[in-house]
């Protein structure tokens, strides 16, 4: 079996400092041991809102248990309390950064399968037997979606193996990436809710909302707008990455 990501044969071999260095979760992953060590799980003491790790942060960008972005989201009345709270699993850096690019960019979809175990294991921390969320992925327009073959988010999801609610619609808009951090913040929400849903399934549940990349947190929070009116209990997300 080769490593999804560097094409290099993937040792059966299990080393003493392999059992104490990785997660049991990691040996699931279809990398090699070099590459497993590159993705950096998300630990420690973190923003209660957003995941982001305070050990990364000045002590200057935090208030309490926020970060100052979240603080300044939660003292915004428009923008208060829509997001509950998003996990994040990994540290954005230059590993997954580069693996994300392939995925999301260069078409090679089968990396999605490297994080197969970790979103079931972060995925179990937000749902239990009686209360599981209405999973809903991040939407691309339909430009975007017709130029990368796929939705990211939308595979992200799959790899919980629950029903996926694609409720969601977006309009065509410059890639967030090519946004400046204030632009993104200002910009009109390009989401809306696809017609005809049934709207009252979603009435006092659990909302689950899937991307890939939490940045400045403005595409969660714009959508969690859109979703507030079907008054559900609560709006999360799972993301892969805290950028």
């Amino acid at each position: 079996m080769l490593c999804l990501v560097c094409n290099q044969p993937i040792s059966k071999t299990t080393t003493w400092n392999m059992l104490f260095s990785l997660s049991s979760l990691q040996h699931k992953s279809p990398l090699c041991t070099e590459c497993m060590q590159q993705l950096e799980e998300i630990s420690g003491e973190q923003c209660r809102l957003c995941s982001r790790p305070f050990s990364k942060l000045a002590a200057k960008y935090r208030k309490g248990d926020l970060c100052n972005d979240c603080f300044i989201w939660e003292e915004q009345p428009e923008w208060s309390g829509l997001l509950e709270r998003n996990l994040s699993i990994f540290h954005y850096n230059e590993f997954l950064k580069e693996v994300l690019a392939r995925f999301k960019f260069r078409g090679d979809h089968e990396l999605v399968n490297i994080f197969a175990s970790y979103m079931r294991q972060k995925f179990k921390q937000i749902s239990d037997r009686k209360n599981t969320p209405i999973i809903i992925p991040v939407p691309l327009s339909p430009e975007r979606l017709y130029e990368r073959g796929f939705n990211q988010a939308y595979s992200l999801a799959s790899l919980l193996h629950f029903p996926i609610d694609d409720i969601l619609e977006r309009v065509h808009t410059e890639k967030q990436s090519k946004k400046k951090r204030t632009e993104r913040v200002l910009a009109d929400s390009p989401f809306s809710l696809r017609h005809n849903i049934q709207r009252d399934r979603y009435a006092n549940k659990q909302l689950l909302l899937i991307d890939d990349i939490y940045t400045t947190g403005t595409t969660l929070r714009q959508i969690s707008k859109v979703l507030k009116p079907l008054s559900p209990k609560s709006i999360c997300a799972l993301t892969l990455a805290r950028g």
